[in-house]
């Protein structure tokens, strides 16, 4: 029959590992994640390229209408489909004040008073007795350049106006050589008064005779006024 101090003696040579916890007593569990400790999504990869692209469709199109509104449109281009006879239009053209005595034309044509410089290639038109000595060309039909569109027109006129005269009297071309002076552009307001049929030009006494492409329109100049051509 087992002591008092057997029991004790076995109930202390039990192993640990036996030992429950007390009753009522629970296990440690473990802590729930809270929203403070989810990982926060790197910005990169696909969503960045996405930002991009979104960021890109938004601030381009501001950026080239702001670009649009800042950079200074060019110049309209010649409306030579309204050109018609006893239509009045708007036309730059370009210069040097040596073309006053270099254009010409030559044609048995007139209009309203004016007409080319010659007849035919080899024969001028006779000058009017009752003209003053220097009238500044003043119905003398010549070819022009538009600028900045390269189109070609006649105008007669185009030296009496006191801008484009003034402008020769400040730049004389005699002696000089003709790409030595500065080019300038004038903006005139053209009646136009004709078309001529049979017409042959030249840009200088140097160049030979030419044809133009079809009939060119001819307008007389009722005011013209120097102005800048965009660098």
């Amino acid at each position: 029959m087992a002591t008092a101090d057997t029991k004790t003696r076995e109930r202390s040579e039990r192993p640990a590992s036996s030992t429950r916890p007390p009753k009522g007593q629970d296990r440690p569990r473990k802590r729930r994640p809270s929203d403070d400790d989810e990982e926060i999504p790197v910005f990169s990869g696909r969503l960045l390229i996405a930002a991009g692209l979104v960021l890109a469709g938004t601030f381009i199109p501001m950026f080239r209408w702001l670009g649009d509104a800042i950079e200074p449109k060019g110049p309209e281009p010649t409306a030579v489909d309204t050109w018609a006879t006893g239509v009045t239009s708007t036309v730059r053209i370009t210069l040097v004040t040596a073309d006053q005595n270099l254009l010409a034309c030559a044609s048995e044509q007139s209009f309203d008073g004016t007409h080319c410089q010659y007849k035919t290639t080899s024969e001028q038109w006779p000058r009017d007795p009752n003209a003053p000595a220097d009238d500044n060309k003043l119905n003398i039909i010549q070819p022009y350049r538009t600028w900045f569109d390269n189109k070609l027109v006649f105008v007669a006129g185009l030296w009496a106006q006191p801008e484009v005269a003034f402008r020769v009297h400040q730049e004389p071309s005699q002696g000089i050589l003709p790409d030595k002076l500065a080019r300038f552009a004038v903006e005139c307001r053209l009646k136009f008064i004709g078309r001529l049929g049979q017409v042959k030009l030249r840009w200088s006494p140097q160049h030979s005779w030419s044809d133009p492409d079809g009939p060119p329109w001819v307008g007389r100049a009722e005011f013209c006024k120097l102005i800048d051509e965009p660098q």
